[in-house]
């Protein structure tokens, strides 16, 4: 079985974006989901006291699919055209999922960590997982990213 990875791009608006763009971009996010090896995404719009405002990711079939995908022209006028415009900070990561995505409901939450030059993946995990446990009866995926802290 091949690797899923999950690309996550966690977007900071500026002050004055409106509900209606907000809900235009999340509406061009959605239209990339039919990119070739895209097997699923969404967008997470954050609570208040979070630091970016939504999350935007896409599940792709394997690492094969990045490249692909990070380069494909609708993704680079989603980015380009709709966000930049809107954006105040913008960070991303692609990551190593344990398990595949499987089924997208309604709700979700996307934790994302930095940690020190130092730390090893196992304590990251450890720690994640520890996370995953806390909050039992909920599906979770984990997964660390592929050359960052």
């Amino acid at each position: 079985m091949t690797q899923q990875v999950l690309h996550i791009d966690l977007i900071s608006l500026k002050p004055a974006t409106n509900a209606a763009d907000q809900e235009t971009l999340i509406h061009e996010a959605g239209i990339l989901l039919s990119i070739e090896d895209v097997i699923g995404g969404g967008v997470i719009q954050a609570e208040a006291e979070s630091h970016f405002d939504l999350a935007v990711f896409f599940a792709l079939k394997d690492f094969a699919a990045l490249e692909p995908f990070g380069t494909h022209p609708g993704y680079s006028r989603f980015l380009q055209g709709k966000v930049a415009p809107l954006l105040q900070a913008f960070a991303g990561a692609d990551v190593a999922m344990d398990a595949p995505l499987g089924s997208i409901s309604g709700f979700g939450a996307c934790v994302a960590l930095s940690a020190p030059d130092e730390a090893y993946d196992w304590e990251i995990r450890e720690k994640l997982e520890q996370w995953r446990d806390g909050v039992a009866g909920t599906a979770a995926v984990l997964g660390l990213a592929v050359g960052d802290r």
